[in-house]
C-alpha cells in the first residue's frame, strides 16, 4: 500500500508529458512487438526442432535394423566358419604345439600346407605371454604387442592364458587389408603361447562393401546429413573406416550411450559448425568389444539460415514500429524539443573541455530536474578530471619505473641465455672429450667379431663407461656405472679410464679381483677421505672381465654389477661383491674375489648398468628390473649379434613410452668365437719338396 505522499508523487509523474508518451506509446507497442516475437520465434524454433527428432528417430531405426541384419548376416557366416577354425586349432594345439620349443622359429607355411589350410585366406599367429607376436605368417604384425591395443583386449588374452580353452570372437574388420576377418584363440598345453588363427571370408567382405555402400548412400536420402559412421566400442572406440576419426573431446559421452541415451553435440570441424548425434547398439556376445556407436553428423546450416530468417523479419517489424513511435513522440514533444536541442548545445561545449559552462533552463518539471542533474553531473566531473590528472602523473612515473625494471630483466635474461648457450657448448664439448676418452669400436669388434656396445646417456654426457685392453693372449674388459650422470658421472667416468689404464697397462695387473681392489684404493685416494666417520658416495659399481683366449677360460669379478651368461639357450647369472668401488665403509675391508669360468664357442656374455632395469614404464607404476631383462636377453640369444641393439632399443622404447629416461644405460653383448692360431709357414712349406 502507498501512503498519500508517494500517491501524490506517483500522480505527479503519470500527468507529465513524457510519462504519458512511455505509457501510453513506446511501452505498449515495445512489450506488444516483443511477445508476439517471442511467440513467432519459440513456435517456430520447436517446430524445427520436433521436425529434426522425428527424422533423427527414422535415420536411427533405419541404421539400427542395417546393422542389427549385418550381425545375423555375420553370424550366419560365422557359424560353419568357427566350426572349421576350431577343428585346425586342436590340431595345432595337440599335435603340432604340443611341444612349445622353439615355436618362434616354427615354419608356420609348412604346417598350414600340411594342414591343406589355404595362405590366401588364413593367417597363423603365435603370442607369448607377454603379449606379444614372435611367430606369424602375417609378416606385418611380428613383434607387435597385442597387449597394447587396450585393457580390455588384454584381460581377453590373459583369460585364454588361463583358462587354456578354445575360443572365438565376432568379425571384427582389419585396418591393413580393409577386410573382415574371423580370429579364434586357443592356449598352449603349456599355457605358455596362445595359438591365433585369422581367416577372411568372401562372404564377409562382400557384407562390408554393402554396408559401407549403405552407410555412404544413407546421406543422400537426406538434405541436411553429411555422414554416418560406425565405431566398435573396446577400451576405446575403433572406426569402421580408418579415415573416420573418433572426436577426442567427445570421449566423455559413451558412458551415457552405454545407458542407452542418444546424445547430440556440436563440433566445429574446419571452421565449420556440424552436429554430431550418436547412439549405442550393444553387442549380444561381448568379448573384444562392447558393441558398436553409431555417429550421424548433420550439417546445422539451413536450419540456422531459416532460423536467422525468422529473426531479421522480427527486427524489421521491430524497426519499422520504432520508427513510426519516433514519428507519434516527435510530433508530440515539440515542447520539449528547444529546452532538449540547448542543453546538447552545452553538452558539446563541457564535452570540448569547457568544465566552467552550466545549464540554466525552466521548464517543465522534467526537463528542469535534468538540467539541474546534468550540473551536478558538471561539477562531479570536474573533480574527477582534476583526481585522474593526478592519478595519471602518478601512473606515468610507475610506468616509467615499470620500463627501467623490464630492461633490467631483460638484461639479465639475455645474461642467464647467454650463461646457458655456454653452458651447453661446453658440456657438447665434453661429450667430444669423453668419446675420445672411450676406446675404439672398430678395435672392439676386431677382437670379438661377434659383439655389440649400446651405450644411451640420459644428458649429453654418461656416467656409464667401458674400457678394455688386449695384451698377449689376455683381454680385459671393465663396464662401469659411475656415482650420478650428466656431467659429475662423466668426470667419474675419465677419472675410471684413466686409472684403469695405468693399472693393467702399465702396472700389468690382469687379475680382475686384483684390478678392482687397486682401482679401490686409488680412487678412495683420489678423493682423500680425510674425515672416516663421513659417509661419501664418490664412485662406481663395475664389472671386470678377463678372456684368456688361449686357454677358453674367462675370470670373472665385479663390485655390485653382475652379469647374465647365456649357454645354449640356458642363462645363467653370476653375481658380483656387494661392494662398490670408492665409497667408505668404517671397520670394513673390501673383499672382491674371482669366478672362473670355462668357455665354449656361441657362449654369450652381457655386462650391462643397472640403467635398462630402473627404468619406469609410461605410468611410473613399475621397474622393467632384472627378471625382464634376462627374459629379453635369453628369447633374442638365437638371434645374430649385431641384431641384438636394435631389439634391446625397441623393447626399451616401448617400454618407457612417453616417459623420461631416468639414468645412462651401457649394454655390452660379446659371443664367444675361439680364435684360430695361425699356421706357421716353414721354407720348405714356400719352395716345396722337390
Amino acid at each position: 500500500m502507498l501512503n498519500k505522499s508517494e500517491f501524490n508523487l506517483k500522480k505527479v509523474k503519470l500527468n507529465s508529458i513524457y510519462s504519458q508518451l512511455l505509457l501510453n506509446i513506446v511501452l505498449p507497442v515495445l512489450l506488444g512487438l516483443i511477445i508476439i516475437g517471442t511467440f513467432s520465434y519459440q513456435n517456430t524454433k520447436s517446430i524445427q526442432n520436433h521436425n529434426n527428432e522425428t527424422e533423427q528417430i527414422f535415420i536411427y531405426d533405419e541404421i539400427k535394423s542395417f546393422i542389427e541384419l549385418q550381425f545375423v548376416a555375420l553370424s550366419i557366416i560365422e557359424e560353419p566358419m568357427e566350426k572349421q577354425m576350431e577343428q585346425y586349432s586342436n590340431k595345432l594345439v595337440n599335435e603340432h604345439f604340443a611341444n612349445t620349443h622353439n615355436i618362434e622359429n616354427i615354419d608356420l607355411n609348412r604346417i598350414m600346407k600340411k594342414l591343406n589350410m589355404n595362405s590366401e585366406s588364413f593367417d597363423l599367429y603365435i603370442i607369448n605371454e607377454d603379449g606379444i607376436v614372435i611367430n606369424t605368417t602375417f609378416k606385418e604384425d611380428l613383434y607387435i604387442n597385442f597387449f597394447s591395443f587396450g585393457l580390455s583386449h588384454k584381460n581377453y588374452l590373459l583369460k585364454i592364458f588361463s583358462e587354456g580353452t578354445f575360443d572365438s570372437p565376432r568379425f571384427f574388420f582389419e585396418h591393413k587389408t580393409k577386410r573382415y576377418k574371423k580370429y579364434t584363440y586357443h592356449s598352449t598345453l603349456d599355457k605358455k603361447y596362445i595359438i591365433e588363427i585369422g581367416l577372411y571370408s568372401e562372404q564377409a567382405d562382400k557384407i562390408y562393401d554393402y554396408t559401407i555402400s549403405h552407410l555412404m548412400n544413407i546421406p543422400f536420402k537426406k538434405p541436411n546429413l553429411l555422414a554416418v559412421d560406425m565405431f566398435f566400442l573396446g577400451d576405446k572406440p575403433y572406426p569402421l573406416i580408418l579415415s573416420d576419426e573418433f572426436i577426442p573431446e567427445h570421449i566423455n559421452i559413451i558412458s551415457h550411450l552405454k545407458q542407452g541415451k542418444t546424445v547430440t553435440l556440436p563440433f566445429n570441424a574446419k571452421g565449420k559448425m556440424i552436429n554430431y548425434s550418436y547412439f549405442y547398439l550393444k553387442s549380444e556376445n561381448p568379448k573384444i568389444f562392447d558393441g558398436i556407436i553409431v555417429r550421424i553428423a548433420n550439417d546445422p546450416t539451413k536450419q540456422n539460415e531459416f532460423i536467422v530468417t525468422e529473426r531479421l523479419k522480427i527486427f524489421t517489424v521491430l524497426i519499422l514500429s520504432l520508427i513510426l513511435t519516433f514519428l507519434l513522440i516527435y510530433f508530440r514533444a515539440k515542447s520539449i524539443v528547444k529546452p532538449i536541442q540547448y542543453l546538447i548545445d552545452k553538452s558539446k561545449i563541457i564535452a570540448g573541455g569547457n568544465y566552467n559552462e552550466r545549464v540554466k533552463i525552466k521548464s517543465n518539471k522534467e526537463i528542469t530536474e535534468l538540467a539541474d542533474n546534468f550540473n551536478n553531473m558538471v561539477n562531479n566531473i570536474q573533480e574527477r578530471n582534476l583526481q585522474i590528472e593526478e592519478q595519471s602523473e602518478f601512473l606515468y612515473k610507475s610506468n616509467r619505473n615499470l620500463n627501467q625494471a623490464y630492461k633490467l630483466l631483460d638484461h639479465q635474461k639475455n645474461i642467464i641465455e647467454n650463461k646457458k648457450d655456454d653452458l651447453t657448448a661446453s658440456i657438447s664439448y665434453a661429450h667430444r672429450i669423453q668419446e675420445s676418452l672411450l676406446p675404439s669400436l672398430d678395435e672392439f669388434s676386431k677382437i670379438f667379431p661377434e659383439s655389440f656396445v649400446h651405450m644411451l646417456p640420459r644428458d649429453i654426457v654418461s656416467g656409464d663407461f667401458y674400457w678394455f685392453s688386449h695384451i698377449n693372449n689376455k683381454i680385459i674388459i671393465v663396464v662401469s656405472d659411475c656415482t650420478g650422470h650428466g656431467v659429475p658421472g662423466a668426470f667419474m667416468s675419465m677419472i675410471g679410464m684413466t686409472i684403469l689404464n695405468f693399472i693393467v697397462n702399465h702396472e700389468k695387473v690382469y687379475d680382475p679381483a686384483l684390478i678392482l681392489s687397486r682401482l679401490d684404493t686409488e680412487i678412495c685416494d683420489l678423493f682423500i677421505y680425510r674425515n672416516r666417520s663421513e659417509q661419501r658416495f664418490e664412485g662406481m659399481d663395475a664389472a671386470v672381465c678377463c678372456f684368456d683366449m688361449k686357454e677358453h677360460k674367462m675370470t670373472f669379478s665385479s663390485a655390485q654389477r653382475p652379469i647374465i651368461f647365456v649357454r645354449n639357450g640356458e642363462a645363467k647369472t653370476y653375481k658380483s661383491s656387494i661392494y662398490p668401488i670408492g665409497e667408505y665403509y668404517d671397520d670394513v675391508q673390501k673383499i672382491f674375489t674371482n669366478t672362473i669360468i670355462d668357455l665354449y664357442e656361441g657362449d654369450l656374455i652381457y655386462m650391462f648398468s643397472d640403467g635398462y632395469t630402473s627404468q619406469f614404464d609410461e605410468n611410473d607404476d613399475k621397474k622393467f628390473n632384472y627378471t625382464r631383462f634376462r627374459k629379453l636377453l635369453t628369447d633374442i640369444n638365437h638371434r645374430p649379434v649385431k641384431e641384438h641393439p636394435a631389439i634391446i632399443h625397441r623393447t626399451f622404447e616401448a617400454w618407457k613410452g612417453n616417459n623420461d629416461q631416468i639414468d645412462d644405460i651401457l649394454i655390452v653383448g660379446i659371443k664367444y668365437i675361439p680364435q684360430k692360431p695361425k699356421k706357421k709357414i716353414s721354407a720348405k712349406d714356400i719352395i716345396g719338396d722337390e
